[in-house]
């Protein structure tokens, strides 16, 4: 098969009469460095200062029938780059110095030059996604219709439905709950129509009114949640339902009980040959500490939203195209996965992570 390159996916295979006549050579980028020389000391002191961008240059050429002006915008971009000797790994590209097209066209050959970022990445590493589940509560299968609505529990899946009757309270059992003291937070994920009706808690049916934690109204699509701190040992065996009267409903409830003292961790293996700076986003609520490889890196605060994005690389934190840099505290320096095997951990409540650019070649 002919040489190719892909430039931000779409390979050089599918431009009409386009020729990619050699490749570059895998190569490793050049370390920057500073050297000072002291008198009165022999030799010097050098201070590497890291890998620099470099240049990878190439030839291209025309055959049969092609369009100019096809080849032109194609090489009119910046982005990813993949060569095809090394068609599992993309480089980030920019070309910055002029084409001369017209040599292209005159004698069919023509040089390009691109100015490449260090580090190379996987084209086979996707990204990873851990679901994080640490809920205490535990059903088992179950249905119950008061008033008209129906609450049923089955394989996994809680769902409301029906038209109330009358303002309806229906109790959903649980295996049995003893809490000790400490902060806990039940959230709730309502999916379907008009989960607004309803509001939930979670009680023990025996003295339903002496529970700690507030009740939720449920807003669809949209985690609502409640923190309560417990100062004592505390029972519970049902998650409290409240229909409004005249209300139809029918949706699914993804409810979990956390406790917020508590943490976890996840291994992430680098499988490179340098350290990597990953992306890695946080869902969860309140404050939570992120460790790497035992060492504390962030503080987080997702008091006010439900997920954060850290870009290790380019040093932000964002939800969405909102910018949350005050809402994260740490150096971003310092979160670098080894090659191989990592640990991060954290305390506090994450119900999910995402990380790519875990992976990471000179």
């Amino acid at each position: 098969m002919r040489n190719y390159i892909i430039l931000n996916g779409v390979s050089s295979l599918t431009i009409a009469g386009l020729l990619i006549q050699n490749l570059p050579p895998i190569s490793k980028p050049k370390q920057r460095a500073e050297v000072e020389e002291i008198d009165g000391r022999d030799g010097d002191i050098v201070t590497y200062l890291g890998y620099g961008a470099y240049d990878k240059e190439f030839e291209i050429g025309l055959y049969g029938n092609y369009d100019i002006d096809e080849i032109i915008l194609y090489f009119n971009s910046k982005g990813t780059v993949t060569f095809s000797n090394e068609d599992d790994k993309y480089y980030n590209y920019q070309i910055v110095e002029q084409i001369d097209f017209e040599r292209l066209v005159r004698y069919k050959t023509a040089t390009v030059k691109m100015h490449v970022q260090p580090f190379k990445y996987s084209l086979l590493d996707s990204d990873k996604i851990f679901n994080i589940n640490n809920s205490l509560l535990n059903f088992s299968n179950y249905s119950r219709t008061t008033n008209g609505i129906t609450v049923a529990y089955s394989n996994g899946s809680l769902t409301v439905s029906g038209t109330s009757t009358n303002a309806t309270e229906i109790y959903l059992p649980i295996t049995e709950l003893t809490l000790d003291s400490g902060t806990y937070t039940l959230s709730a994920l309502a999916t379907g129509s008009n989960p607004s009706s309803c509001s939930i808690n979670l009680v023990n049916s025996n003295n339903p009114s002496a529970t700690s934690f507030d009740e939720i109204t449920l807003v669809n699509n949209t985690t609502e949640s409640t923190s309560a701190t417990l100062t004592e040992e505390e029972i519970y065996n049902s998650v409290y339902f409240s229909i409004e009267s005249g209300a139809t409903v029918n949706f699914t409830l993804n409810i979990q009980l956390l406790d917020s003292s508590n943490g976890g961790s996840i291994s992430i293996r680098n499988a490179g040959n340098y350290f990597s700076r990953p992306t890695i986003t946080i869902f969860g609520s309140g404050n939570i500490n992120l460790y790497l490889n035992g060492s504390q890196i962030f503080t987080i605060n997702l008091s006010n939203y439900t997920s954060i994005t850290i870009d290790t690389t380019q040093m932000e934190a964002y939800n969405g195209s909102t910018l949350l840099n005050r809402y994260v505290v740490g150096n971003y320096d310092n979160f670098k996965l080894n090659v191989g095997n990592n640990t991060i951990s954290w305390s506090g409540i994450i119900t999910q992570i995402e990380i790519s650019n875990y992976s990471r070649w000179l």
